[in-house]
């Protein structure tokens, strides 16, 4: 995960980004990418994609930088692990 380091990626992990002295972008696209895999790897489908998508619209809104950290999160995650399934589930049941 290249949005932030691992030395920050593990303080995040025990305190959370209230801990941190200073929140940087990286640090909120970090905890909402890691939250859309999670969910994704317990559910790899398309409907869990939509879930995913419809939270990013409804549920994790704070402020301006979250909102845009939750976007590009979702743009990361969307290419990364969403495209390859489709294109697996084409494989296997041809295309349109």
């Amino acid at each position: 995960m290249p949005f932030i380091t691992s030395d920050r990626r593990g303080f995040i992990a025990k305190e959370g980004l209230a801990g941190l002295i200073e929140i940087q972008p990286g640090d909120r696209c970090y905890v909402f990418y890691k939250a859309m895999v999670e969910k994704w790897k317990a559910n790899p489908r398309w409907a869990t994609a939509h879930e995913i998508y419809k939270n990013t619209a409804t549920e994790w809104e704070e402020s301006e930088d979250s909102a845009v950290a939750i976007r590009l999160a979702w743009e990361v995650f969307f290419q990364l692990y969403v495209i390859p399934y489709e294109l697996k589930k084409r494989e296997e049941n041809g295309d349109i």
